[in-house]
C-alpha cells in the first residue's frame, strides 16, 4: 500500500502498544480508533473524541481517503477543538491520518496544558462538546 501525501510505502509498526501504518517516507502514519489516546501521553480525558468537529479546517494536502476503509473520505478536524494542528480523521472507522510531525505537535501541546495546570470549565467542556456536533 502506499502514502497518499508522498507515494511511499506504508508499512506497519508496533510502537508503545500501538500499531500503526508508517510512511517509510515521509514518515506520517495511519492509526485506528483508540490508539491516539495510547500514543499521546496525556492526563485528560479521550483526546479522540475531544478532537472530532465538524468545520471546514485546511492543512497541507487535500481530502485523503481512508485506508482502512474501502477509500472513505475523510474530514479535517482541529486536534482538542482549541491547537492549530489539523488531523484527518475517518467518520466510518475512527481513524486517523497523522502528518509528519504532528504527534510531536500534539505531545507538546499537551504537555503544554498540563504543565500550566489549566483544567477546563464545564462552559468549555460544553462549548466543546456542541462544537463537535453535526450542523443541522
Amino acid at each position: 500500500m502506499n502514502c497518499q501525501i508522498c507515494n511511499g510505502i506504508l508499512t506497519p509498526v508496533k510502537t508503545n502498544d500501538v500499531e500503526i501504518l508508517s510512511c517509510d517516507q515521509c514518515k506520517g502514519f495511519w492509526i485506528k480508533r483508540g490508539d491516539l489516546n495510547k500514543l499521546i501521553m496525556h492526563k485528560a480525558g479521550d483526546l479522540e473524541f475531544s478532537s472530532v468537529d465538524h468545520h471546514m479546517h485546511k492543512d497541507t494536502h487535500g481530502i485523503l481517503k481512508c485506508v482502512f476503509c474501502d477509500d472513505q473520505a475523510m474530514i479535517k478536524t482541529n486536534f482538542i477543538g482549541y491547537s492549530d494542528i489539523v488531523l484527518d480523521f475517518c467518520e466510518g472507522c475512527g481513524a486517523f491520518w497523522v502528518d509528519p510531525g504532528e504527534a510531536e505537535k500534539m505531545q507538546e501541546y499537551m504537555n503544554k496544558i498540563e504543565k500550566s495546570g489549566k483544567k477546563q470549565t464545564i462552559i468549555e467542556i460544553i462549548y466543546n462538546i456542541l462544537y463537535s456536533l453535526p450542523k443541522v
